[in-house]
């Protein structure tokens, strides 16, 4: 596919130039005489690169760079100058420009700058790829709590032994399988295969076919042979997810597995044997279940090796804000969202929040305000209902319990809260004298949540 390169410059000879010598080169080449025809060009043509001239009759090139980053962030713009202005360039990269060139132009030199922004934006959106990617799957550990140094530092040793069976502990959501893979990926096994399967998703006897594999007419049904995840993870990883879910006959067979690295399949006469490391993950209580006869107590001794105990988010307080950060930002990419942080009333929020989801319900959480939402910090009324309510004390409650007279008949609690904003509002405004930026400042909020408030109060009159 050719490149498609867009170049805006009001010079017509300029332009011609330009478009005889890319169209030589095998580029795709469309060109505009000002900004708001190459803005039109940009969303129907779609460009990779866009050559901008920043001295153009009447507008000025950095607007014109801004609102085509606004409408496509990944685009390559190289900006074009007869005046040498390095400032003006300077300005021009930090609003996303990823190179400039300074006229009369030499289109050998214009065609490495191309190549050079091609490869660079590229390599953007294959981190992007990445980032998505590895939140999708799993693969990303991020913790500065120091309740978190000691598992840190138990992944980092086992990640070293790789033959050494693992068991995982923690609620659910608090990133199990994020431990799991992190061993997996800094072990020596890490450019072989790691399969998981949930031991809770499958029925008992689907789950010892799918484990141990079955030959041709083991039973009804086995056409043909199939080979078990035991056998296919050969020498890789398998993550038992859900351990505390598998039934007893099947503990029995993967604890002599344990033992000696063989087994044999459904209906099999031969014993195989490989060569595979099991990490398992649970949230039950194995010591419990183990009392109840419902866990076999050799199964659990076997696998409690080394046990490694992910402590819930409730537990890692100085995690959420890093965290939130984190996936904030992931979702701002995946969505083009211009988010840059929160604020410091919804941090505080999140941080008094229990999070009986753990880590997930945050990643949850985040996906779903920035799908729903735009703006430049994360605000209290953007975070969820329970979240919002959490810790909210009224100021001066005993004053107002002391306040004579009682409530009224027909009184409405959410009536008297809006007509209270409303006054609050109405008094940021006078004392700014109209300036919205000063009346968010007084009322601690955002421009943006200021108008949604003025929005929505204007439908009363």
């Amino acid at each position: 596919m050719k490149t498609k390169i867009l170049v805006i410059d009001d010079e017509e000879i300029m332009r011609l130039t330009l478009e005889e010598g890319f169209l030589d080169l095998g580029y795709h080449v469309e060109t505009a005489q000002n900004g708001i025809d190459g803005i039109e060009k940009l969303k129907s043509f779609r460009p990779d690169v866009i050559l901008l001239d920043m001295k153009l009759k009447g507008e000025d090139g950095l607007q014109v760079a801004e609102k085509i980053k606004e409408i496509d962030e990944y685009v390559a713009i190289i900006i074009m100058t007869a005046y040498g202005d390095i400032k003006t360039a300077i300005k021009a990269i930090k609003l996303g420009a990823i190179d400039y060139i300074k006229k009369p132009l030499d289109i050998e030199e214009i065609e490495v700058t191309i190549s050079k922004a091609i490869a660079s934006q590229h390599m953007k959106k294959k981190l992007m790829l990445y980032e998505e990617k590895e939140l999708r799957e799993g693969n990303v550990f991020i913790s500065k709590d120091p309740i978190m140094e000691e598992t840190i530092k138990k992944m980092n040793i086992l990640a070293e032994n790789d033959s050494v069976t693992v068991l995982i502990r923690g609620e659910t959501g608090t990133g199990k399988e994020v431990v799991a893979n992190y061993i997996h990926k800094n072990c020596s096994r890490k450019d072989s295969v790691m399969l998981s399967i949930n031991c809770a998703a499958i029925p008992g006897q689907l789950l010892e076919s799918e484990l141990f594999g079955f030959e041709k007419n083991a039973f009804s049904g086995a056409n043909a042979r199939k080979k078990g995840l035991l056998e296919l993870a050969h020498g890789g990883t398998l993550f038992l997810d859900e351990l505390g879910e598998i039934p007893l006959d099947i503990q029995a067979k993967l604890l002599r597995f344990l033992e000696t690295r063989k087994f044999k399949r459904i209906g099999g006469l031969e014993e195989i044997e490989v060569d595979i490391r099991i990490i398992a993950a649970t949230n039950n209580n194995l010591e419990e279940a183990v009392d109840k006869k419902e866990f076999r107590e050799d199964f659990y001794y076997r696998l409690n090796v080394v046990p490694i105990c992910i402590p819930s988010l409730k537990e890692r307080k100085l995690d959420i804000e890093e965290l939130s950060e984190y996936f904030l930002h992931v979702y701002c990419t995946k969505f083009k969202k211009k988010f840059r942080g929160f604020t410091k009333e919804a941090i505080e929020k999140m941080i008094d929040y229990d999070w009986p989801g753990n880590v997930r319900e945050l990643k949850n959480i985040m996906e779903r305000i920035v799908i729903l939402n735009d703006g430049d910090l994360i605000e209290v009324e953007y975070l969820p209902n329970e979240m919002q309510k959490r810790g909210c004390k009224p100021k001066n409650i005993e004053a107002l319990s002391q306040k004579e007279g009682g409530i009224e008949e027909g009184f409405s609690l959410e009536k008297a809260v809006r007509e209270l904003e409303k006054l609050w509002i109405l008094k940021a405004l006078n004392q700014s004298k109209g300036n919205f930026s000063h009346a968010a400042k007084l009322l601690g909020i955002s421009r943006h949540a200021l108008n949604r408030r003025m929005e929505k109060y204007m439908k009363d009159y």
